[in-house]
């Protein structure tokens, strides 16, 4: 277990027992395959402030991100290329392991490698792996305003309508 891509990640989830501090979960999480990459829902969390879960709040749940928060694994294969999308969500993405290729919309293209975080907020992206090796990547992702452009509020696009959020429609 470790932070090397193809690694199971281990999860430590705290509680509260009879108004002392404990353990809600230790345990070893596999990635699933899915969208050309492996990946792992570690946990999240549907409001603000954070309610305080009792069971596995990512058990189950299939969501390109959360109401509240989500932070997820994904191990990107080796020479892989993603597909340009936008979600309405800030996201924190923190290379661990190899390195990957940030492709923005006007074309603008960043290699971020093991130890940078990049800040993605709302615009169309794309991640590419252009190197012979895989790379392990933790995204925390929370919902954002939609951004505008010339008076236009910007939407989401670039992935499946059955993972889009649900609870989005109601803003």
């Amino acid at each position: 277990m470790g932070i090397e891509t193809g690694s199971k990640v281990r999860r430590i989830v705290t509680t509260h027992n009879d108004l002392k501090s404990g353990l809600l979960l230790e345990d070893e999480q596999e990635l699933i395959a899915g969208f050309a990459s492996n990946a792992r829902t570690i946990w999240q969390h549907e409001k603000y402030p954070a309610e305080l879960a009792t069971k596995d709040a990512a058990e189950g749940k299939v969501h390109i991100y959360a109401s509240g928060s989500l932070i997820r694994v994904v191990d990107f294969p080796a020479n892989s290329q993603g597909h340009n999308h936008r979600t309405l969500s800030l996201d924190y993405g923190i290379i661990l392991d190899g390195e990957m290729e940030l492709v923005l919309e006007d074309g603008s293209r960043s290699i971020a490698r093991a130890g940078d975080i990049v800040v993605q907020q709302a615009t169309i992206h794309q991640w590419n792996n252009l190197s012979d090796r895989a790379a392990r990547v933790v995204f925390v992702l929370m919902p954002s305003v939609a951004p505008e452009k010339d008076g236009r509020e910007l939407g989401e696009e670039g992935y499946p309508e059955n993972i889009r959020p649900t609870w989005r429609k109601d803003w």
